[in-house]
């Protein structure tokens, strides 16, 4: 259905309310404007409950990251100092519990100045022991839960046993029977556990022995797995990218630019310079002027060995520009374009607005890839997924994209910031106070994903239908504000109320 501008300016909340089931009661006695700063307050109380003190479970990058961002888009909004206080309070907390302060390590070993984590995002790992007791097998499953994997000996007897793997994501229960330790029994287990594997079912399995041969087979009992230590690159772009974005709102402007809040602004640049530097090796170039992350081969993560989808090396291409911004080194500059170019063969036009999907089509989720290709560890087979973005995860991206436009960085087709603001105001609106979830307009967007199109809010300095359609999904949805996304999006429905692109 195509909304005219007219109908959206006009039209009631209703139809979209009356559509939208299991809508969050309101907690307030009177409802939230939610483009005034009272709303923000609101937010921000309700993210602050939380009180996320580390990253293990994506708390920083899928919460504080947006909290951080959403201070400083409210400061553009109302030029009150109160939020860059509360923000420096914020980064401090944030900066003194990466691994290196808190003297803990990711699955390599490493201490960097990032923010790991694990549980659903990480692979867990379980240790079947052989008879005498020594660890012979690692058991893998790279899926969501995988801490509450276990994987069940029984029935040993005659140098076999049955093993039993378990994990609560799926009702499908892995019986493998007579299996082996011995590397030239037909029934050896690392083989049995590996032709398991399908992309629902992420059993894998390896030899942990120097010299494997037949042995002992293990006693009965119950493996429990532990999940695996990881830094993601997009995690540390989605917490770097405000730290780096305060230093040079800070360093530019001859009213901030003073004593102590120049210090930590400095302070904070060579912070997120580091965290973005430990991604380093991750980074790929190609000869046609392209490149993307990838995830190393072996990372104890679902899709190891694989070019990352384009919103996690957009999310820290977003802090490559306010670095490039800052510092003027020409290595930043240079790999946003890499990542603009690379963002070109899947952005399709339609009615003059951009449509993309979520994996880049040159990627080997994309196109899909077979065991014997050798790509990936942890996921030795996946079909092709060609999915059209959704709306949040692409928030990242327009994110990224908006950023890059501001710093003057022409990246041709990739920063036509008028394409993408037309997603939102052609592709993403379905009526006057719903959105769709995919930027091609399709699949309908339950409030907790429709409240993310506030996201996109940078967009309001190019059209305000950005701004106007967002504030009127959030006075239909109702919505009670606990996640820094929702102080974020709060935060860019000030932002555009205020105009706040006049002072960024």
């Amino acid at each position: 259905m195509h909304v005219s501008r007219r109908t959206l300016i006009l039209g009631t909340a209703a139809g979209g309310v009356a559509a939208w089931a299991g809508l969050p009661s309101t907690a307030f006695a009177d409802p939230l404007v939610y483009d005034s700063p009272e709303a923000f307050d609101a937010a921000q109380a309700g993210y602050l409950a939380s009180n996320p003190q580390h990253n293990e479970a994506g708390l920083y990058a899928w919460g504080e990251s947006y909290f951080l961002l959403s201070l400083l888009r409210m400061y553009e909004a109302h030029q009150d100092e109160r939020y860059l206080r509360t923000f420096e309070d914020r980064a401090r907390h944030v900066i003194k519990t990466t691994d290196h302060a808190r003297g803990v390590k990711d699955y390599a070993g490493r201490s960097g100045q990032a923010w790991r984590t694990a549980g659903n995002y990480t692979a867990g790992h379980g240790v079947l022991r052989d008879g005498t007791g020594n660890a012979a097998v690692q058991l893998r499953w790279a899926g969501i839960r995988s801490a509450e994997s276990t994987a069940t000996v029984s029935n040993v007897a005659n140098g076999t046993f049955d093993l039993v793997l378990r994990n609560p994501a799926t009702t499908t229960v892995v019986t493998l029977p007579a299996v082996s330790l011995d590397p030239a029994s037909p029934t050896y287990v690392v083989t049995a556990v590996n032709n398991a594997y399908n992309a629902g079912l992420r059993w894998t399995a390896v030899d942990l022995r120097d010299a494997p041969a037949a042995a002992p087979a293990p006693a009965a009992t119950t493996i429990s797995f532990t999940s695996q230590y990881y830094v993601f690159a997009v995690h540390t772009g989605m917490i770097a990218f405000p730290l780096a974005r305060y230093a040079r709102m800070v360093l530019e402007s001859a009213e901030l630019r003073r004593g102590e809040r120049q210090e930590f602004a400095r302070e904070l640049l060579d912070a997120a310079a580091s965290a973005v530097e430990f991604h380093d090796p991750e980074w790929v170039s190609r000869p046609d002027g392209t490149g993307d992350y990838v995830w190393p081969k072996g990372a104890p993560i679902p899709f190891d060995g694989t070019i990352q989808p384009y919103n996690q090396s957009q999310g820290i291409g977003q802090v490559l520009v306010e670095l490039f911004r800052v510092t003027k080194q020409p290595r930043y500059r240079t790999r946003v374009l890499q990542m603009l170019k690379a963002f070109e063969p899947a952005l399709r036009l339609v009615d003059d607005a951009y449509v993309w999907t979520y994996w880049p089509p040159y990627s080997q989720l994309y196109t899909g890839f077979p065991k014997t290709a050798g790509i990936s560890e942890y996921t030795p087979s996946y079909p092709a997924s060609k999915q059209i973005e959704d709306l949040s995860h692409a928030a990242i991206s327009t994110e990224f994209v908006h950023a890059a436009y501001d710093a003057g960085i022409d990246g041709g087709p990739a920063t036509d910031v008028g394409r993408f603001t037309r997603t939102f105001t052609k592709k993403l609106i379905r009526s006057a106070t719903e959105v769709w979830y995919r930027v091609d307009g399709t699949a309908v967007a339950v409030p907790a994903n429709a409240v993310q199109c506030a996201r996109w809010g940078a967009y309001a300095e190019q059209d305000l239908l950005v701004y106007q359609q967002s504030l009127r999904v959030y006075d239909a949805v109702q919505l009670v504000p606990v996640q820094g996304s929702h102080a974020l999006g709060i935060a860019y429905l000030n932002w555009g109320k205020n105009s706040g692109w006049r002072n960024k």
